[in-house]
């Protein structure tokens, strides 16, 4: 399931209608760990889009909102490019003014109407810890599979996407909680509650579990079964 986060990272235009207008802003920002939907904190690695920008660099598109019919540029047609660099995930687009959507974009970034950014990905690799203080667990984004940035209205968690079985399960391989109720937690904002009733660290189980854990890390997707 891809998910969506949005970072209070502006998105600006650089040149004019009349000379070729291009936006760019940063769909991520690394390690500052925000508040998601009061369910976790999450903060993103540096080399969490390293492997997904080196290997899936042409399917990677700017989109309106994270409206794959409303496509700004993409990678593969040279009017769209990403790169990482020490303050997170930065994006480019050249709009195309001729295009109803280009258009739309240039004249709600430059008005400001329009100023926060958003990208959309999958889980590849993550870690958990919990909160020294009771408060809510930490997530740390180690890998993910990029699909698309995007400008976005809202600068909150309003319009965030989380795939709530793929945490639960990733949070359970790291604690003695059962996913279930870890996903139930989850649903429920309520993972603090969960925690501090959970004494498996003080009083460990004895007995060894029959066999290991499985991986639960989903299979590397083929671009013709996926769209954004």
């Amino acid at each position: 399931m891809k998910e969506t986060r949005i970072f209070a990272a502006p998105v600006e235009v650089r040149g004019d209608a009349e000379n070729g207008a291009t936006i760019a802003g940063y769909a991520a920002v690394f390690d500052t760990p925000y508040d998601v939907g009061g369910m976790f904190m999450e903060s993103v690695s540096r080399k969490a889009f390293t492997k997904t920008l080196r290997d899936r660099s042409q399917d990677l598109a700017v989109v309106w909102s994270h409206d794959a019919d409303r496509v700004l540029g993409t990678v593969e047609s040279n009017t769209a490019r990403f790169a990482v660099d020490e303050h997170g995930l930065h994006y480019e687009a050249d709009l195309d003014l001729a295009d109803p959507d280009g258009l739309s974009a240039y004249r709600k970034i430059t008005t400001g109407k329009v100023r926060q950014s958003s990208f959309s990905f999958e889980v590849v690799r993550d870690e958990w810890t919990k909160a020294e203080d009771g408060g809510l667990p930490q997530r740390l984004l180690r890998e993910v599979r990029l699909w698309e940035a995007s400008p976005v209205l809202w600068g909150s968690n309003t319009t965030t996407e989380v795939d709530i079985k793929r945490a639960a399960r990733s949070l359970a391989e790291t604690t003695d909680i059962d996913a279930e109720a870890v996903e139930e937690a989850l649903s429920h904002g309520a993972l603090a509650d969960v925690f501090s009733n959970d004494d498996t660290t003080e009083t460990p189980d004895e007995t060894p579990p029959d066999e290991a854990p499985l991986a639960t890390s989903p299979p590397e997707p083929s671009r013709s079964d996926m769209t954004l």
